[in-house]
C-alpha cells in the first residue's frame, strides 16, 4: 500500500470491523466499494476546492466517537440491520480526506477499500468467533468510541 494514505483509511476499517458482524452480506460490497469511492472522490477534490477546515483531523475521530455512542445507545441499531445508516458513513468518514494531501486520489480511494475489505473480513470472523456476545452493541459502540479517540490523540 502507499504509506501516506493509510492512516486516511484506518477509519474505514474500524468501521468495518464494528459493522462485519451485524450488517448482511448483501452491504458488505457496495459499502467497500463505497469507502474507496468517497475516500478517493474527496482526495482529489479537497485541494482542487482548497477547502480548509480548523482542527480537520478531529473530525473523523469526532464522528466515531458520536457513531459509537449511538450505537452503545442502541440509537441506529434497527435502521442499521436494514441498511440505513452504514451508507451514510462513507461520505461522513470522506471528510479527513478532504483536507489532508494525500499523494494520490486514487491510491487513497484503494487504501480505503482494502481497509474496509479486511475489517468487513474481521467483523465477520470475530462474528463467528464470538458470536452475539461480542458482537453486541454496547460493545461495538466502546470499542468505536476508543477507536476514534485513539484516532485524535
Amino acid at each position: 500500500m502507499f504509506p501516506s494514505e493509510l492512516p486516511l483509511s484506518f477509519d474505514s476499517l474500524i468501521v468495518a470491523i464494528a459493522l462485519g458482524g451485524w450488517l448482511p452480506k448483501r452491504h458488505i460490497l457496495p459499502l467497500t466499494v463505497l469507502f474507496g469511492l468517497f475516500d478517493g472522490g474527496a482526495s482529489a477534490a479537497g485541494p482542487a476546492l482548497g477547502i480548509q477546515i480548523p482542527a480537520a483531523n478531529l473530525l473523523v475521530p469526532a464522528f466515531l466517537v458520536a457513531w459509537g455512542g449511538a450505537i452503545a445507545l442502541n440509537l441506529p441499531w434497527k435502521p442499521l440491520r436494514g441498511g440505513v445508516w452504514p451508507y451514510a458513513l462513507p461520505p461522513l468518514l470522506a471528510l479527513d480526506n478532504l483536507v489532508v494531501p494525500a499523494n494520490s486520489a486514487l491510491a487513497a480511494g484503494l487504501a480505503s477499500s482494502a481497509s474496509a475489505a479486511l475489517g468487513f473480513a474481521i467483523g465477520l470472523l470475530l462474528a463467528r468467533a464470538g458470536g452475539a456476545k461480542l458482537l453486541a452493541p454496547r460493545w461495538i459502540g466502546a470499542s468505536t468510541i476508543i477507536a476514534g479517540l485513539l484516532l485524535a490523540a
